[in-house]
């Protein structure tokens, strides 16, 4: 399935159901990425690949007044939660592919994306395609997982998983997907070739808090969002209830020694991205 295709469907969805979940996991990445943004008063933010509209709530509170936020995802079901979220009622909500949807020329100051850069099929389509909607001297900032093996909330299940499902195929950068930028080698040329301007990066380390409200055991609920979302989830869809149980006895203990202050919290490392028109 193509990665438009995953997102527009059964990830979409399944994102949207852990919506709150979801967005107090990746709550410092998108801290780090807002502040290196710093969206002003006034300003026009384009959100690409919004998701359930975390991030385009923060920047609806950092542009006010006067301002504007648009977010834009692929996925309806997540486009259906970010209108009904708090702080988010005055945003423009685009249920849309970012490459080939017609934004109006020269409409935003500013560019944001947690992970929402990521998964298109043709960059360089994508990116030529946003590059016009975005006014002269326009900023961005775009946060993208640094590799799989940087990355132990992701990299502990798919190794674990391997112990009963066999050896995964390794990500490949440029390749669509969760860490196709894990790699500048990726990303800079992508940015460059379509115009943008000042293209830095830097790392930045950030924990993961994983997991629902309940239940009430910390590696339960890892193991609930693990299995549903991200690389091991992927490798467990459509396989039989028995098999998806032995990799999560397998997973559980290997769980334990991340366990701190009642929840499950894993290490992972980005790059942020930031570029300008």
């Amino acid at each position: 399935m193509a990665e438009a295709e995953f997102w527009a469907g059964p990830m979409g969805r399944e994102w949207a159901l852990h919506a709150e979940a979801l967005d107090r996991q990746l709550a410092p990445v998108a801290e780090i990425g807002l502040a290196e943004l710093a969206a002003r008063p006034g300003e026009r933010v384009l959100d690409l690949g919004c998701g359930s509209g975390a991030t385009t709530a923060a920047l609806c509170a950092a542009v006010e007044p006067g301002g504007a936020v648009t977010g834009i995802d692929i996925s309806a079901d997540q486009i259906g939660a970010a209108r009904s979220r708090p702080g988010a009622a005055h945003a423009e909500f685009i249920v849309a592919d970012a490459e080939t949807h017609a934004f109006p020329p020269d409409a935003y100051d500013a560019l944001f994306s947690r992970f929402g850069c990521m998964f298109f099929g043709d960059p360089p389509k994508a990116y030529a395609n946003i590059y016009r909607t975005l006014k002269p001297g326009a900023r961005v900032v775009l946060t993208a997982w640094r590799a799989l093996d940087r990355n132990p909330w992701a990299a502990v299940p798919v190794s674990v998983g391997a112990d009963v499902l066999g050896p995964a195929d390794p990500p490949v950068p440029g390749v669509p997907g969760p860490f196709a930028w894990a790699t500048p080698e990726v990303f800079r040329p992508i940015l460059e070739g379509t115009g943008f301007t000042a293209v830095n990066y830097r790392e930045a380390p950030v924990m993961l808090q994983i997991g629902e409200s309940e239940p009430a055991d910390p590696v339960q609920r890892a193991l609930a969002m693990l299995t549903r979302i991200g690389p091991l989830a992927r490798r467990l869809k459509g396989l039989p209830k028995k098999t998806r149980a032995a990799v999560a006895a397998r997973l559980a203990p290997a769980l334990v020694d991340y366990v701190s202050d009642g929840w499950v919290r894993m290490p992972g490392l980005i790059w942020v991205i930031s570029a300008r028109k």
